[in-house]
């Protein structure tokens, strides 16, 4: 199994195949958006944060994730936190299954979210 994960400060190249999530809607919403897709095994998935003044991350829930995977090698640490707008967290998940995952600082308020990988 290889995971492959890693923060970008900017966007993917347009050559480079990954889908894009936001977290925060455009009416400043704490959601990921969309919230709940799918991708292909190996497709990057771009975290982007748009909700300038809200600190946002990335956590994959252990208990909701395929067995074999580690959720801190595809996680955000919980002290990490997108704090502009336009930064970016990117993860490539390899293991076919769901995952489900979370904005550590605002899980209480329904800030999650859930990937299909196919």
């Amino acid at each position: 199994m290889s995971l492959d994960t890693g923060t970008s400060l900017s966007q993917p190249s347009s050559t480079s195949k990954a889908l894009e999530i936001l977290l925060g809607g455009s009416d400043g919403s704490l959601a990921f958006v969309p919230n709940d897709f799918s991708v292909s095994a190996g497709e990057k998935i771009v975290f982007k944060n748009i909700n300038a003044g809200f600190p946002h991350n990335v956590v994959f829930d252990e208990d909701a994730i395929p067995g074999g995977v580690d959720a801190t090698k595809i996680s955000m640490s919980e002290e990490d936190y997108l704090n502009a707008s336009g930064e970016t967290y990117a993860v490539t998940l390899t293991e076919k299954g769901e995952y489900s995952f979370y904005c550590a600082p605002h899980q209480g308020a329904g800030m999650v979210g859930k990937v299909t990988v196919n």
